[in-house]
């Protein structure tokens, strides 16, 4: 009978363990299979002005750039987007090392303005004359100075304005690569952020089933291999959650290098992450980089600043006279006394080996190279925009196919794992296989926020402007 009884009893067990994994496995497809809800900025949404076309340009309403004020790391650790955006156009460290070079198109302007090619030159000869009446001092007294006839200060001046008009492109070229690094970093710190709390939750959670395991081993109703087994898991989140802060910790001084921000504070960023929204078409996305990406305007700027530097290489081949004046005084011995003469002096060199070949030849090979460089990054734009306009589709459709109820539904999950837990429907076992699939399940959703915001940086870095103005509210 007593054997009867204990197979009963075995049988009950069995079954009531299938039912709770059977249990389990369906909440679980059940919230992995949740509808994509449609996010609240679809891809009809109305892009921003510079991403208009002509017909759409004359909608009043429109995407507000950022006007946040530069915050003071005085104050406190936490900032916005548009805050950090202005810390770091005002204090990144390559920008400032991008400005400066402005000191060596004020040297090529002083260089260029200067009025003559050369100082003027300035001989002198002084000697005895002998003759049969007897003897006698000569003296000559040359003044030259070297003249350009063909412009070439002019030339020199328009080439150092092109040489001006590229440092400044080459620096708002730096200044949108600092943009598109601190925009990437700063959602690369809010996903760690929401990582970082995810595990903070799985180690409350494990923590409370410790709990639970610990009061049902005092009431005898399970075996105190259990408890091992809780705190192993306890153990485990708590790792993980160290690793899940260091992460948010170095993004966090990542952000602070490439703004400038104070790296023993680094900053925090506020709000949260933003819905994917599908990018505005190919078509419009290159006709917006062909005009704004700042790397074109750089490359153009530096084909400008080559051609004219090759004219003025040219014209500084033509030949430069010299003129003068020329004062002699020729001692005579006779009753006469010396002679006095005065001379007007003209040279003009013979253009037959030396014509600045050299520099000629240099300067047109550096044009030949701007120019191809700048065909090729045409060329080669399109493609690249596609690439990573496919990037950002794919990784928001992989966001979107989450849904929005499977991130806030974690919460909710582990309290039905708990509830579960407590009243006996499911083992330990089963409650941690069911935590492991709700936190693949939520780590997988913010791994597929991630990619779609470095992508989405990537995008706006091929287009060169902002393709949405994301407060993080």
């Amino acid at each position: 009978m007593l054997s009867n009884d204990r197979s009963r009893s075995a049988q009950s067990t069995i079954k009531r363990s299938r039912y709770a994994y059977c249990a389990a496995w369906l909440l679980l497809c059940a919230c992995a299979s949740g509808p994509a809800v449609s996010p609240s900025h679809s891809a009809t949404e109305a892009p921003p002005p510079h991403l208009r076309s002509p017909a759409e340009a004359s909608d009043p309403q429109g995407y507000p750039e950022h006007t946040d004020p530069v915050p003071d790391p005085r104050r406190g650790d936490q900032v916005s987007l548009g805050g950090i955006l202005a810390f770091a156009d005002h204090h990144s460290p390559l920008l400032a090392v991008a400005r400066s070079t402005r000191s060596r198109a004020e040297a090529a302007r002083v260089a260029a303005s200067t009025l003559l090619p050369s100082n003027p030159e300035l001989s002198v000869a002084v000697g005895p004359r002998f003759g049969a009446a007897g003897s006698g001092i000569d003296v000559d007294v040359t003044l030259t100075q070297e003249l350009e006839l063909a412009g070439e200060r002019g030339l020199r001046r328009a080439a150092a304005e092109r040489l001006r008009e590229l440092t400044n492109a080459e620096i708002e070229q730096m200044r949108w690569a600092v943009h598109c690094d601190v925009h990437a970093a700063f959602h690369r710190a809010l996903v760690d952020q929401e990582r970082a709390r995810l595990a903070e939750r799985v180690v409350a959670f494990q923590r409370d089933v410790l709990r639970v395991v610990e009061r049902q081993i005092a009431a005898g109703e399970t075996a105190p291999l259990t408890l091992r087994l809780a705190q192993a898991e306890v153990a485990q989140s708590e790792q993980v959650l160290v690793g899940a802060r260091q992460s948010f910790l170095a993004w966090r001084i990542r952000l602070a290098q490439l703004s400038g921000w104070p790296s023993a504070t680094p900053p925090t960023p506020a709000g949260s992450v933003d819905v994917p929204r599908d990018p505005p078409p190919l078509e419009r996305l290159s006709a917006v980089a062909r005009q704004r990406l700042p790397s074109l305007r750089a490359s153009a700027a530096r084909v400008r600043e080559a051609q004219a530097r090759a004219s003025a290489r040219e014209r500084e081949g033509f030949p430069r006279p010299s003129i003068g004046v020329q004062y002699q005084r020729e001692g005579n011995p006779s009753s006469e006394g010396a002679y006095d003469i005065v001379m007007g002096i003209l040279s003009l060199p013979i253009p037959s080996f030396q014509t600045n070949q050299g520099a000629r030849a240099a300067a047109h090979a550096e044009a030949t190279v701007a120019a191809a460089q700048l065909a090729a990054e045409r060329t080669l734009l399109d493609g690249q925009i596609a690439e990573a306009r496919s990037e950002v589709v794919a990784a928001a459709a992989r966001t979107k196919a989450y849904g929005t109820e499977i991130l806030p539904r974690f919460e909710e999950n582990l309290t039905l794992l708990r509830r579960s837990f407590e009243l006996g429907e499911i083992d330990l076992l089963a409650l941690s296989t069911g935590r492991e699939r709700f936190l693949r399940i939520q780590s997988d959703a913010l791994l597929a926020q991630q990619d779609y915001f470095v992508a989405l940086a990537g995008l706006e870095r091929v287009v060169g402007v902002d393709l949405w103005s994301d407060d993080h509210h």
